[in-house]
């Protein structure tokens, strides 16, 4: 990825990416209903489906849900020659504990000239819940994952200003040499997540999405399914959408102020 890297990579345009993204989320769809896997669009996808028929007109990506069970099922057995499973929970160059569905032969780069994945589906993986009033489980669990930024080797991945990103890693770990690396970390936080079942749970949500509490909800919110317009085809989508929706969203079907709608992700895609 030296020096040849803007010569020998074509940009995307975000029609294109759009159009990528719908051939994975086709892809995932297909494979979870051979397989009997539960799973719903998630997040603004959702949201999306429900108040335009398909994508935010402002948004850039696609993000999906499955309870842990399936998930765990889904990220090791999904096979597809155009698409890779990143498992994130297992990457040292990342900070986030879900998965992504990334199409071979793309590439995004982020403003600080990071190259971490190409196009590519969110899976965010749906775990139980403590039930409320005994979250002690949940704030150790937000502990541990606010750590993984302090020890995440950003330098790895990085095409532009390595020595910047490696200077940054190494004065994070000399003033916080206790905490161990990025990867065991990663695996201590995987590990508490299943100590909750979610099939015997009965709240259940995504850890470590943007909305923090908000994310837990009665469990049935994630195991019973109806079906929803997305960019003219039909997906899975929680049955009681609007409870899910309201937790996240708040009044939902209200569109923000303009000066709002904006592309919250600042990335370029391309293609070798």
């Amino acid at each position: 990825m030296g020096g040849a890297f803007s010569h020998s990579w074509t940009e995307i345009s975000i029609d294109r990416v759009r159009a990528i993204q719908l051939e994975i989320l086709a892809s995932i769809d297909s494979f979870c209903q051979e397989n009997g896997l539960r799973y719903a669009l998630a997040y603004g996808t959702l949201l999306g489906a429900v108040r335009h028929g398909g994508y935010i007109p402002w948004d850039d990506d696609i993000d999906i849900m499955m309870p842990r069970p399936d998930y765990d099922v889904f990220i090791k057995s999904y096979q597809s020659e155009e698409n890779r499973v990143i498992d994130l929970a297992t990457s040292p160059v990342s900070v986030e504990m879900f998965a992504k569905i990334s199409r071979v032969g793309t590439f995004m780069e982020d403003v600080y000239g990071r190259v971490l994945w190409g196009v590519n589906v969110d899976v965010f993986p749906i775990d139980g819940y403590p039930s409320p009033g005994n979250e002690a489980t949940v704030n150790q669990l937000f502990h541990l994952n606010g750590l993984v930024p302090v020890v995440c080797p950003f330098y790895r991945a990085v095409r532009k200003n390595k020595p910047v990103w490696f200077f940054k890693y190494a004065v994070k770990r000399v003033f916080h040499p206790s905490i161990p690396n990025v990867l065991n970390l990663k695996s201590s936080i995987s590990t508490r997540l299943r100590e909750q079942s979610f099939e015997e749970a009965s709240y259940a949500g995504a850890y470590f999405g943007d909305a923090g509490l908000n994310e837990f909800m009665e469990k049935e919110v994630f195991c019973s399914f109806t079906q929803v317009k997305f960019e003219g085809n039909c997906y899975p989508a929680p049955a009681q959408y609007d409870i899910y929706l309201r937790n996240l969203y708040g009044d939902y079907m209200t569109l923000p102020p303009e000066d709002q709608r904006v592309l919250r992700h600042c990335y370029k895609y391309y293609s070798i």
